[in-house]
């Protein structure tokens, strides 16, 4: 087993083009991260950035794969308030899931007419097989690639 991946990992078999996670094309990629709209979901603006490497905790990344984090969170954060006005982004990191144990950071654009059904830890009412009215791959791929476009002229 090549010790950069898992086969046991639904990140890891998503990162090696074995599975998709997402119905919408990659949004971004960097040496140590790529960034995807989530689906299922019901919230535009739900991306993901996933570590290229198979790795369970924060602190086991190295300083290369933080520094490059660090940017590429600003740039995400950013991109959603530019494109959907957000008023918050949501951060979270658990890796807890089964298939999932695997360093991903969700980043979700927190819109301003929010609904309190969906605040705080609630939002993730909005994501996974039992969403109903899931988002197309029409408005996650337009999502997608509106942020892919913001972070070509603002990563640096």
């Amino acid at each position: 087993m090549n010790p950069q991946y898992d086969d046991h990992c639904e990140s890891c078999k998503n990162l090696k083009g074995k599975i998709r996670l997402s119905n919408a094309p990659r949004i971004f990629e960097t040496s140590h991260w790529i960034i995807e709209h989530v689906h299922p979901t019901s919230i535009e603006g739900w991306v993901v950035l996933v570590l290229k490497r198979h790795c369970k905790a924060l602190h086991e990344l190295t300083e290369a794969e933080y520094s490059e984090f660090s940017k590429l969170l600003k740039s995400v954060c950013e991109a959603l308030h530019s494109i959907l006005d957000t008023e918050k982004e949501y951060v979270m990191q658990f890796a807890e899931m089964e298939g999932f144990n695997h360093v991903h950071v969700h980043v979700i654009a927190r819109g301003k007419d929010w609904p309190a059904e969906l605040k705080g830890p609630r939002v993730f009412s909005g994501h996974g097989e039992k969403v109903e009215n899931p988002l197309t791959a029409e408005v996650t791929t337009s999502i997608a690639l509106k942020i892919q476009s913001y972070l070509r002229t603002h990563f640096e």
